[in-house]
């Protein structure tokens, strides 16, 4: 399948290791142009070299939570690139142990606004595509309760991340600008959440493992994949939509 990817321009915050740095691999492997930030300059140069053979790839250390730096981020891949057809935000503050004020905004400043920013800001360049998208990595933890004994900030901006992806469907569609959001579920990453859940809390780790059909927790490929598609001319029909990619662990039926 031809996924009309070739030359396309991407930009992607949060890109230097789990999903992100996945779905920038994919893009670059289907032909796309891909600009990434991330918040650890030695997260970024690693990134880069294990990208830097794949095509024309960009990275800069950028604090999500600064939504100033962001939003000149933003122009300046826009001005390198010639334009931006795609914006994928997977950026998170991840979930706290601690139930704080402190918890809620750093939720609110990297998982939500920081989206905001970097989708406005884009939104000019975007008009001028005529392949523009714009995706939200989010969590089942938006729908569905998980009894972990962390702050519910996650769970809420990300549900508040999807809302926002499904109006900018309905307001920016006439502009031919589509937007999606993809759900993952628990997913295995080397150094990631669930490889120190699985160390330190390995009773949670083999419950919520046991829990997928499948015997097993996903991976950031699976996760990018989805991503990469939705985003895709070969998705050209699919709008509003949150895609759940979680192999079956949730208990719900999706109509």
């Amino acid at each position: 399948m031809d996924l009309q990817l070739q030359g396309k321009r991407v930009i992607l915050s949060g890109g230097s290791r789990g999903i992100g740095l996945a779905i920038a691999a994919r893009f670059l492997e289907e032909g796309a142009r891909v600009a990434f930030f991330a918040r650890g300059e030695a997260g970024v140069q690693k990134a880069l070299a294990l990208l830097g053979s794949k095509g024309e790839v960009y990275g800069e250390a950028v604090d999500a939570g600064d939504h100033d730096a962001v939003r000149g981020w933003v122009k300046r891949m826009a001005e390198r690139l010639g334009g931006i057809d795609i914006v994928i935000n997977n950026t998170s503050a991840s979930a706290s142990i601690e139930w704080t004020d402190e918890a809620w905004r750093n939720s609110f400043n990297v998982d939500l606004m920081a989206a905001v920013t970097m989708n406005e800001t884009a939104l000019p360049y975007l008009e001028q595509s005529d392949a523009a998208a714009t995706l939200q990595i989010a969590t089942v933890t938006a729908f569905e309760h998980h009894d972990m004994s962390v702050c519910p900030s996650y769970g809420a901006i990300k549900a508040a991340t999807v809302n926002y992806a499904a109006q900018l469907a309905q307001n920016w569609g006439s502009k031919g600008i589509r937007s999606n959001s993809v759900s993952p579920g628990p997913i295995y990453i080397e150094d990631g959440a669930w490889a120190g859940i699985k160390e330190h809390y390995f009773d949670l780790y083999e419950r919520d493992r046991l829990a997928h059909p499948s015997g097993r927790l996903g991976s950031a490929d699976e996760v990018a994949n989805v991503a990469v598609f939705i985003c895709s001319g070969a998705a050209s029909w699919v709008n509003g939509e949150n895609v759940v990619v979680d192999g079956g662990f949730t208990n719900r039926v999706g109509f």
